[in-house]
């Protein structure tokens, strides 16, 4: 899925917010938007991510800040439900993973999961929302990369192809 940009216009060279883009993804839950802002709701003095779950609340109640300091600094203090300034586990837990698979391509997703705490069907759901392919597209795509490298490097296209990690040339 394509990622709209929320910040679209331009005011004496500061980016805003684009509240119909925000407010759409507040309405969504959506988890992607996670990270590039904060909704503040003025009447009850806190701020929240995009996707936390809590009951949305009155349109014009809400204001976008670009993060949690700026929401801290027009007064309001971060919600206890999504704690948006922390990193969550979901984001530890893919770093991660894509740590171990940039040093090591051949884990099972089984391997994989269990190494970042999760279930094997919800960690491969979970990194397919994030990253937009699965674990094993993520390792096939990335050694199709380190074989374009080789193929430049090597003068022989068997060589390439074992440089690269696959065990065969099919």
């Amino acid at each position: 899925m394509p990622r709209t940009v929320v910040f679209q216009r331009q005011l004496n060279g500061i980016e805003m917010i684009d509240a119909e883009i925000a407010w759409a993804a507040v309405q969504r839950r959506d988890r992607s938007f996670d990270g590039r802002f904060v909704t503040g709701v003025l009447t009850t003095g806190i701020y929240c991510r995009p996707s936390c779950a809590a009951r949305h609340p009155a349109r014009e109640n809400v204001r976008f800040f670009v993060d949690g300091p700026t929401a801290r600094a027009a007064g309001l203090r971060a919600c206890l439900r999504c704690k948006p300034d922390e990193v969550g586990r979901d984001q530890q837990a893919l770093a991660k993973a894509v740590a171990m698979l940039d040093v090591d391509d051949t884990p099972r997703l089984e391997e994989l999961a269990t190494a970042v705490g999760y279930a094997p069907h919800h960690f491969h759901r979970l990194f397919k929302r994030a990253i937009g392919v699965t674990p094993a597209a993520y390792i096939r795509a990335k050694r199709g990369k380190r074989a374009e490298a080789a193929l430049v490097r090597n003068d022989r296209v068997t060589d390439a192809i074992y440089d690269a990690g696959y065990s065969g040339p099919s």
